[in-house]
């Protein structure tokens, strides 16, 4: 019987997952989104050569998942050489704390300079034959040890570039079985407006029905989540940025897609107090606490705390006072200093 990428969730309509972040998607916070409605959440993006250099070791807090915990697992790689990729594939599948992982996705859509200089990440889509290449052989791999393959890039990799449709036929072609397009161009980096009309078009290229393909890029709220599945034709979507310090998200965008008579305004504007969000926030860094001690977590959140207070009043000082903390007991006192300053306001 032919295994179906979608057969792994147990759910109708939609999938609605977080899209891997650099800073972002630990194993915590995938914990946390899946709690909160997410279906799927690949791992920060991990070097294929670094795995098969040095084993899982090195990287394995980026590659670090949680079967019990976030549901369907996904381990992100990135790279630029078929064979690095079949044999981290293979050393990942043997060790026994990562073992359980469900999925592998390759990167074919980071910006980043310091990744598109070594021919990996959105650099790949300038190189479409040896894109091909990692995909078949990633595949052949990971379905040796029983995973799936899937794949994320972008819409091009400059403005002028028209080769996304063409791109996305050759990876379902050469065995992708789920393909998530970001809809900007690697040029653009993160800036700009997503381009929705170049995924539908990427979209229309793969034609069998048994890859399954996610939309991306500017999905911050129901409405925007069912207008991209509208004009895309997706399959599902993956949301990034607005689901920084906002696993609520995942909730209420998959309320609006299960129900489709529900107030997409109501589910929009739901809110969530300052209470719910500061207990989020020591949620997240008690659990990255645990994953990588209290002085590394204090200091990796710095980046991530903001998020959680955006909108709030006084938050631009909360931020700076969050942003010199460098213990758990000083995280606490600043939000249980703003909670009381609400109260007073109240």
């Amino acid at each position: 019987m032919k295994r179906v990428f979608s057969d792994l969730f147990k759910t109708d309509g939609p999938l609605v997952a977080l899209s891997p972040m650099a800073g972002f998607s630990c194993v915590t916070y995938r914990r946390i989104c899946h709690e909160n409605g997410c279906d799927f959440s690949p791992t920060e993006l991990t070097s294929a050569r670094s795995v098969v250099m040095n084993g899982v070791s090195k990287s394995f807090r980026f590659m670090n998942i949680d079967p019990e915990g976030e549901g369907v697992t996904c381990i992100q790689l990135f790279g630029n050489t078929p064979s690095d990729f079949s044999e981290a594939i293979k050393i990942i599948c043997e060790d026994e704390r990562l073992s359980r992982v469900d999925v592998f996705d390759i990167n074919m859509g980071c910006p980043v300079q310091k990744v598109v200089k070594t021919g990996a990440g959105s650099a790949l889509i300038k190189t479409p034959l040896l894109a091909a290449r990692i995909v078949s052989e990633s595949r052949k791999t990971a379905e040796s040890y029983g995973k799936f393959l899937t794949v994320k890039t972008r819409t091009g990799f400059s403005f002028d570039d028209d080769s996304g449709p063409e791109f996305a036929s050759m990876l379902a072609d050469s065995g992708a079985q789920a393909v998530c397009v970001h809809g900007r161009t690697a040029s653009q980096m993160y800036s700009g407006k997503a381009d929705w009309e170049k995924i539908r078009k990427m979209r229309e290229r793969i034609t069998d029905p048994d890859v399954y393909f996610w939309g991306n890029g500017d999905v911050t709220g129901p409405s925007s989540a069912r207008k991209m599945i509208e004009v895309t034709g997706a399959d599902g979507i993956m949301v990034g940025r607005s689901a920084c310090g906002n696993p609520w998200i995942f909730r209420s965008i998959k309320e609006a897609f299960q129900n489709r008579n529900v107030n997409i305004t109501s589910v929009e504007t739901d809110c969530v107090t300052l209470s719910e969000k500061c207990d989020m926030l020591m949620n997240e860094l008690d659990g990255r606490i645990g994953e990588v001690g209290e002085r590394i977590a204090v200091c990796e959140m710095r980046s991530v705390m903001p998020h959680y207070i955006k909108g709030i009043p006084g938050a631009s000082v909360m931020k700076a006072a969050l942003c010199r903390a460098s213990t758990r007991m000083e995280v606490r006192q600043i939000l249980d200093n703003c909670l009381k300053e609400e109260d007073g306001r109240c």
